[in-house]
């Protein structure tokens, strides 16, 4: 489906990998201080609306400190508490009259309730997916790769590993369409009922054969809330789990990835976070960095 404006970002199928590049400069620039403080008097005055249907820490706080750091007023709608959705407004309702206060931009989670193309289709202003349904989430997909370009010097030709929920996972999503347009390979592992079916890329029944092969291993959270099928999570981390033990097969070159939040003892535990592999605080560091970026782009109209 068309947007009615082609500044949003509600997937990646259509991102060209030279505007990919460009954020990446964007962010770049970003880390190295380039016009810090500048924005802060050129953006006074703007508004931007974060809608967050759903929980978050990470990707709210990340476009609340970046919406800060540019000068523009966030508006944040966290969960319905306190909000007419108590009294029966839908969430398309919701979104709509937050639209007509004319915000600069819109950054939305929601569940799969709210359809982000149609409303897309309804608004003139730029919509920012921050995580929708199990559609997908593309900033954090960018972020992911972002934080591999920073630390492997490029992202072409590299292998990620995608291991455990895969079927409920949104980011997981996202990254099978960034890496169509950015050429890098991604591969999964995990338990069969984990796994979608009939997948388009590789996937490893066994956890060692699939980090020898990687050169990034992302561990998902386990969503057991979506699952009908009841699952050992000592099974699970002895199997699947990112442990000292489980990743010695991982080269000393490769990275240790995470989207957060972390089940400790699950799929990664503890002590991996002091492992000189792991990236997972840096992950965040680039989700600033590059939600930042892409709001900066859509100040800037057309640049997205």
């Amino acid at each position: 489906m068309s947007s009615r404006n082609p500044n949003s970002l509600i997937d990646l199928k259509s991102l060209e990998k030279t505007k990919v590049r460009e954020l990446f400069s964007v962010a770049d620039a970003i880390s190295n201080g380039a016009s810090r403080g500048e924005n802060l008097k050129k953006y006074q005055g703007l508004t931007g609306a974060l809608l967050f249907f759903e929980p978050s820490t990470r990707t709210r706080m990340s476009f609340e400190t970046a919406t800060a750091r540019l000068g523009v007023y966030p508006l944040l709608l966290d969960g319905g508490a306190g909000t007419s959705l108590e009294k029966g407004e839908t969430l398309e309702d919701t979104v709509l009259n937050i639209a007509a206060m004319q915000p600069s931009f819109i950054v939305i989670r929601a569940g799969e309730s709210l359809d982000m193309n149609a409303i897309n289709q309804q608004i003139d202003i730029p919509i920012l997916n921050a995580g929708w349904g199990k559609a997908g989430h593309p900033t954090q997909a960018l972020l992911d790769a972002y934080t591999i370009y920073k630390k492997l010097g490029t992202l072409e030709g590299q292998k990620v590993l995608i291991i455990g929920d895969v079927v409920h996972s949104r980011v997981a999503a996202s990254h099978f369409e960034l890496a169509k347009i950015m050429n890098y390979e991604v591969a999964l592992c995990g338990p069969e009922s984990f796994l979608p079916k009939n997948p388009a890329v590789r996937v490893f029944s066994n956890l060692e054969e699939g980090l020898k092969w990687s050169t990034a291993a992302m561990a998902l959270r386990v969503q057991l809330e979506r699952h009908q099928e009841k699952h050992s999570l000592a099974s699970y981390n002895s199997q699947y789990g990112l442990t000292k033990k489980n990743l010695a097969p991982l080269s000393q070159n490769a990275l240790i990835m995470h989207p957060g939040p972390i089940n400790h003892g699950v799929e990664l535990d503890s002590e991996v976070l002091a492992d000189s592999r792991c990236v997972v605080l840096d992950q965040v560091t680039s989700g600033v960095l590059i939600r930042q970026a892409l709001v900066q782009n859509v100040l800037e109209k057309g640049n997205l």
